[in-house]
């Protein structure tokens, strides 16, 4: 976590993992004598397999042509009830005070900004009728008249065979035939397709069915899609350019910062044989970019805001955070690594008739030929500035533990790059429009999972693997990388890791020097108890010497056999945490003590809370409870439930009060940030969806409860 004092240290370090990388390719591919049997002179390519009309895989053959050797990398008033005080109430439901979290509606209690696609719509806050501003994102189309279908390498993508049958061209019966269909050109065309039950034409010999079975068949095919009668087009409209998307904002004082993304849709590299293009190493499928807006003075008359920066950052976008006037971004960029390990792969031509000693020893060559090309080109699309010091850069290591030689991530160490970037929402000088901005990483071979941020604090975790000598198998393990984010620059602060993975951002917090998280695990081979869930804490490091989160405890399973974690919430010395599998204990812990972390009590009811908010009513601390009712019997979802709990007593917590709205959904139960709860006026505002499936009774907005001791009331 010291990252790097010289950046050649780094690069030497990607040379490695690239060399690991080879190395495990290399022995995987010498016992594979498949192409050991060709004939030089007559090389056989790669063979291809092609889905047969049930959708299983079957052989084709080889292609007719090898594919040729790649080129080397060149104010707020209550309605219900009369009067009420007066409560300004519109910060962003965040997780830890002091920290605001990235949201697409944000407010200053003078105007609301809210996202919507690549627009961003403000207008006042307490009076909509004063006008509105609306600024769209740029967005420039494509010339279509210079768009042509691509070309492919490989063999030829024939169409599924097609019977003659009924399809539906926008309301429209028509009988084609499949000699009809193909002589039309299909790939320039845009048809919309409405599937339909179709009734067959009759065989020589019908075959007479009972009235139930002509029941049954029409249930099952109403919605279906006879495979055989679809045939493959273009897989993407090369003319096609989505528009950019508003993923987040943040908001200091009068700037306001809008994080965009604009997809590139391309599902995999284009090739045409007529352009000489790389394919790109940072495989990213979007482009991402920071824009600070002025909002000292917001137009009323429809214009935009004030633009004052913009920055395009590498990677696809996780989260984002502010403390006072510094904004963090946390990105991914996926490297293709594959393109280095292509020409690894004894598949390739050029070792047509090789036995393994000579596969190896031309592999091994390949290897020292292409590294520092490839190399560079990451480099210079990662846009490492290697020419200092490289600190802000964790060292390079595998997301795996457990006494095993066994690579879990098959050699491939640099296939991620997790980037936390920071930059001055304040700043005056914005020269040429730019955005100054720094940036604190490392490469990851696990997956992102959660981020969680305290005022100086900021951490990544990432799912990578374990391996439990016990039993043999490899498990789901959650590595931390901590950042010190207390000043304008990140900075590598710690690493940890515990079993199992957090089920959301709230799962993890810091607290006197501690971090805890609460994991699950799955072990389906388990006929006791197929989940596993614990609190653990990690100690931050001490000593600048040492940069390891020591284990500092934790608890033994959390709820019954077979429960999973729905919601967790942290406050200082005490941990609330519900489970569920048909019924919801709502657990209270003590967590002063990291090493002696304990149940103080418990609460079983149905359904269950997938979001905990803590709230004082009239005096009590209580907890709030955003979930669904569930069944007790059959395990059937009854519908949105709110739950008041009573944590005076830790040891009897009580559930206060309850609401169950029969049949609503909410998306509260996973965006956090959807909901409310005004503390003055004891209301909660909570989002509510309702479909009866006919055309009376059905609702999408917003709700708001009354709460109060004992009562919870809409």
């Amino acid at each position: 976590a010291n990252g790097y004092d010289k950046c050649e240290d780094l690069r030497v370090d990607m040379e490695m993992a690239l060399a690991h990388y080879a190395n495990t390719i290399i022995m995987q591919e010498a016992e594979n004598d498949w192409y050991e049997k060709c004939d030089p002179n007559n090389p056989q390519p790669q063979p291809y397999w092609q889905m047969d009309d049930d959708m299983g895989i079957v052989f084709m053959g080889v292609a007719e042509e090898a594919v040729a050797e790649a080129a080397p990398p060149s104010d707020a008033k209550g309605q219900a009830g009369g009067a009420v005080e007066l409560e300004d109430s519109f910060e962003t439901n965040n997780q830890v005070d002091g920290v605001d979290e990235g949201d697409i509606v944000k407010s200053d209690g003078n105007y609301v900004y809210a996202a919507y696609g690549d627009v961003l719509y403000v207008w006042n806050a307490t009076d909509g009728t004063k006008g509105i501003s609306i600024t769209k994102m740029p967005y420039e189309e494509l010339n279509k008249t210079e768009c042509k279908p691509p070309t492919f390498p490989g063999p030829p993508i024939e169409p599924f065979p097609i019977d003659e049958e009924v399809i539906v061209f926008e309301d429209e019966s028509v009988s084609v035939s499949n000699k009809e269909l193909s002589e039309k050109p299909q790939l320039d065309e845009v048809m919309t397709i409405t599937v339909q039950d179709v009734e067959r034409k009759p065989a020589a010999t019908p075959e007479k069915k009972s009235d139930e079975s002509v029941r049954k068949r029409n249930r099952r095919g109403r919605h279906r899609r006879h495979r055989k009668n679809l045939s493959i087009g273009r897989p993407w409209n090369q003319c096609h350019k989505p528009k950019p998307r508003i993923l987040s904002l943040l908001l200091h004082e009068n700037r306001l910062s809008v994080i965009v993304s604009e997809e590139k849709f391309r599902p995999y590299w284009y090739y045409d044989e007529n352009v000489e293009e790389s394919e790109p190493i940072i495989s990213d499928h979007s482009t991402l970019t920071i824009r600070v807006y002025d909002i000292s003075t917001v137009p009323t008359d429809g214009s935009a805001l004030t633009l004052l920066g913009e920055k395009e950052v590498k990677g696809s976008y996780d989260s984002s955070r502010s403390v006072e006037d510094t904004g963090f971004i946390i990105t991914t960029s996926h490297m293709n690594t594959h393109l280095f390990a292509n020409d690894l792969y004894r598949s390739h031509p050029k070792y047509c008739g090789l036995n393994k000693t000579e596969y190896m020893n031309l592999a091994k060559l390949t290897v020292e030929n292409n590294t520092a090309p490839f190399l560079d080109r990451m480099i210079e699309e990662m846009d490492l500035q290697l020419d200092g010091k490289c600190d802000s850069i964790f060292q390079i290591s595998a997301m795996q533990s457990g006494d095993s030689e066994e690579d879990s991530t098959n050699g491939d160490m640099l296939c991620q790059f997790v980037q936390v970037l920071s930059f001055d929402m304040s700043q005056q000088n914005f020269v040429n429009k730019g955005i100054k901005t720094d940036v604190a990483g490392c490469f990851s071979s696990g997956w992102i999972s959660e981020v969680y941020a305290s005022q100086d604090f900021a951490a990544t975790l990432s799912v990578g693997s374990s391996y439990d000598a016990t039993t043999g198998d490899w498990k789901q393990q959650t590595f931390v990388l901590g950042f010190d984010i207390s000043h304008k620059k990140p900075k590598p602060y710690c690493y940890g890791e515990v079993p199992g993975r957090p089920i959301n951002q709230y799962a993890t917090d810091l607290y006197e020097d501690h971090l805890r998280i609460v994991t699950q695990q799955w072990n389906w081979q388990n006929t006791n108890s197929r989940t596993l869930n614990k609190i653990f804490a990690l100690e931050l490091p001490k000593s600048a010497n040492n940069k390891e989160m020591e284990p500092a405890g934790e608890t033994g399973h959390l709820g019954k056999d077979n429960e999973s974690v729905f919601a967790v919430r942290f406050m200082g010395p005490r941990a609330y945490i519900v489970t569920f599998e048909r019924t919801d204990p709502f657990y209270i812990y003590d967590v002063a003590d990291p090493a002696d972390m304990k149940e103080l009590g418990k609460l079983e009811i149905p359904g269950f809370s997938s979001y905990l908010h803590p709230v004082t009513i009239d005096g009590v601390p209580m907890i709030l409870g955003v979930g669904e009712e569930v069944d007790e019997e059959s395990g059937v979802r009854v519908g949105l439930k709110i739950s008041l709990y009573n944590i005076t007593d830790a040891a009897n917590p009580t559930e206060n009060a309850k609401y169950v709205d029969e049949g609503a959904y909410s998306t509260a139960r996973r965006d956090f940030k959807s909901l409310r709860f005004l503390t003055v006026n004891q209301k909660l505002i909570v989002p509510k969806n309702e479909y009866t499936y006919t055309d009376n009774d059905n609702f999408d907005g917003f709700v708001v409860y009354d709460i109060a001791l004992g009562s919870i009331t809409e």
